[in-house]
């Protein structure tokens, strides 16, 4: 029965995943397609630069197929993503799918990283507030909490630079072409997304605290640390995980404003840099990228919930 639930959500996802690529590859086309100007005088413009002429404007339109109706052009591009062709960049005529999957893997590191600090440090916090409620490392993390979540990623991200890369030079402040430049952009996004994930975690800890095993632990005289391990942490990974996923999948937008701000080679600014030049294919190859990726976090945060909490699998259907 379990595995039976999960190949559904998995079906399910799936489903999900193709939808939303074929909407956000959409959205993308129609961005490009909505920007002010010639889309065949921007790519001869991104080709040839200073050499651009009538002539050379003529035959970007006829190489990349703009001279044909906007419904053939997107209708084409569909058909192609469906079988897994994204066809060629209409600026450097490289394959999408290679350019985009290389940019995939910086945004990809970054967020593993920055994503992973955040939930180990968010379940320490959380652990350490809840477990004291009111007290004053609870009061010092709401206070902090309220702080840092109204601050801007952008601006996290320049305090960091400022700090660690201008003032120590400990690290480097832009570039994916040096030793340990995810360092800040991961620490960036993880402030990012630690001040709501903590209260949650802080939150389900409190809740967790007052239930039957942690309370008879306290009475039988346990260690905090085994309380922790043995009767806390599980109950309280579920509402954390399961807020986690549309938590990492709404941050996936701010990965954009990380990556121009350290001028990272990576899914976001391919998406920015594409809708600029109005390469039609390379934005709604990493348009669809960014979906899929979307609808995946999320698919993922389901499965895990249903395995930490086990009455997903044991509930009856009411008659």
């Amino acid at each position: 029965m379990p595995a039976r639930r999960i190949a559904g959500t998995v079906a399910g996802h799936v489903l999900a995943a193709i939808g939303v690529a074929i909407a956000v590859a959409t959205l993308a086309f129609i961005a490009v397609q909505a920007a002010p100007g010639d889309v065949a005088f921007r790519i001869a413009e991104a080709r040839y630069g200073e050499r651009i002429s009538l002539q050379t404007v003529d035959r970007a339109r006829q190489a990349t197929g703009l001279d044909q109706p906007i419904i053939v052009q997107y209708g084409r591009w569909v058909g192609s993503a469906m079988t897994g062709q994204l066809g060629r960049s209409m600026v450097s005529g490289r394959q999408v799918a290679t350019e985009v999957w290389r940019s995939f893997q910086t945004t990809l590191s970054i967020a593993v990283v920055g994503v992973s600090l955040a939930l180990v440090a968010s379940l320490a916090i959380g652990f350490a507030a809840g477990m004291r409620r009111d007290g004053l490392v609870d009061r010092i993390f709401l206070v902090v909490s309220a702080v840092l979540s109204s601050v801007p990623s952008f601006l996290l991200g320049i305090i960091l630079i400022t700090i660690f890369a201008i003032g120590l030079r400990w690290l480097p402040a832009a570039g994916n072409n040096r030793p340990g430049y995810f360092i800040l952009p991961a620490c960036t996004l993880a402030l990012a997304l630690l001040p709501d994930l903590s209260r949650v975690a802080r939150n389900a800890v409190v809740r967790t605290m007052q239930d039957f095993y942690p309370t008879y632990g306290r009475i039988k005289g346990q260690s905090w640390l085994r309380i922790v391990f043995a009767h806390a942490l599980r109950p309280t990974l579920v509402p954390v995980i399961a807020y986690f996923g549309p938590l990492v999948a709404h941050t996936i937008g701010g990965l954009v404003v990380i990556d121009v701000l350290f001028n990272l080679d990576g899914l976001g600014t391919r998406l920015i840099d594409s809708v600029l030049a109005a390469d039609i294919p390379m934005a709604m190859g990493a348009g669809l990228l960014i979906g899929i990726s979307v609808v995946v976090v999320n698919g993922i945060a389901d499965i895990a919930v249903q395995v930490l909490d086990p009455r997903l699998f044991n509930a009856q259907p009411r008659p």
